[in-house]
């Protein structure tokens, strides 16, 4: 009798495992964007264009073509160039809107910001970023102190070129001006859609936790 009880408990536990609870769907998705001015869009073009840095773009393990294909710039977040710091300018205007639709983001704010270097990349007719990602899934470097993802479509591209969230089930897209922030973690997986016709160019980055007496000068110039 006491082993035919164990063996049922042991069932009705496996079975109750298997249940799923239905969330509502009405959550946030926590993915939200504001419009920046077009001219400082067509200023961080121009600074991409002549600038001697262009490079393949990489991953975390390096270049790897079959999972992105892109033109890079880094851009280190001091240079005191007007195009970058009238850009790095709107963008705070950007995260206090996230931060007024998601006040619990902002949580410790003065110890995030953005401390690292960021990219300007280039995507021409069928380049992208074809593998699913999200933005923190490494301890290397400075990667697991992201918070927050950036991005800013430079241009209008209507022949693909959408920005896609997986669990989401988010498409955007690219429209100039238009400043994308979202969450860094597995929950926001996502990929860039290839354009057939068009080229694309983003601006891309963290904001992060900074580290008490780390040395940033690598990252930001100081």
């Amino acid at each position: 009798m006491g082993e035919e009880s164990r063996v049922n408990t042991d069932y009705y536990f496996i079975m109750v495992s298997e249940i799923e609870f239905n969330i509502p769907q009405q959550s946030p998705n926590f993915i939200a964007g504001w419009y920046i001015n077009e001219e400082i869009c067509d200023g961080l073009i121009s600074f991409f264009e002549e600038s001697p840095d262009q490079k393949p773009g990489a991953i975390g393990k390096g270049v790897d073509k079959d999972f992105k294909t892109s033109t890079d710039v880094t851009v280190i977040p001091t240079n005191p160039d007007d195009r970058i710091q009238n850009y790095l300018k709107k963008l705070e205007e950007v995260c206090s809107n996230y931060i007024k639709k998601y006040p619990w983001c902002s949580i410790n704010h003065s110890l995030w910001g953005i401390n690292t270097n960021f990219n300007i990349q280039k995507y021409n007719p069928n380049e992208g970023f074809f593998g699913w990602h999200s933005e923190r899934s490494t301890t290397v470097d400075l990667v697991s102190t992201r918070h927050l993802v950036f991005m800013t479509y430079l241009n209008n591209v209507t022949d693909g070129g959408e920005t896609e969230w997986f669990f989401q089930q988010v498409k955007v897209q690219p429209r100039k001006g238009l400043t994308l922030i979202w969450p860094v973690d597995w929950t926001h997986t996502h990929r860039g859609v290839t354009s057939k016709t068009e080229t694309k160019y983003i601006t891309t980055g963290w904001y992060t936790y900074k580290i008490p007496n780390f040395d940033y000068t690598q990252y930001n110039g100081a």
